[in-house]
């Protein structure tokens, strides 16, 4: 009868430290920018490497801006604090010979949490 009167009580306890504990997962809302090249609007597949990557504005608050270069694949990422609509614009420099050719792109995303937003940028020539 004793040991009765001792289980109910450690029962009682582990449930209400298992309802009021906080296990709460920490939300991150990462992004992956793909730049490529583009003719006439169409994706050819060829990834640009080492275009500047600029996420947000420059009135926008600092956790909602981003920027960096594209990698070998032609990828950008980064992750963000806050769930978002931010502008997305890519551009890239080619120097061949004496001519320099410029390549812009420019789209939006939309953040969502824990989940890879990933946004293809077509690349083209200005």
């Amino acid at each position: 009868m004793k040991k009765v009167f001792l289980f109910i009580p450690v029962v009682i306890a582990a449930i209400v430290v298992l309802l009021f504990s906080s296990c709460e997962k920490e939300e991150v809302f990462p992004v992956k920018i793909i730049c490529v090249y583009s003719e006439t609007g169409i994706d050819t597949g060829d990834v640009v490497v080492g275009a500047t990557v600029t996420i947000g504005k420059p009135n926008y608050a600092p956790f909602a801006q981003a920027s960096g270069v594209t990698d070998d694949d032609g990828v950008f990422s980064h992750e963000f604090q806050y769930e978002a609509l931010l502008d997305v614009k890519a551009e890239f420099a080619l120097t061949e010979g004496d001519a320099v050719r410029t390549y812009v792109g420019a789209s939006q995303i939309k953040l969502l949490p824990n989940e890879t937003v990933e946004k293809t940028i077509l690349m083209i020539r200005q």
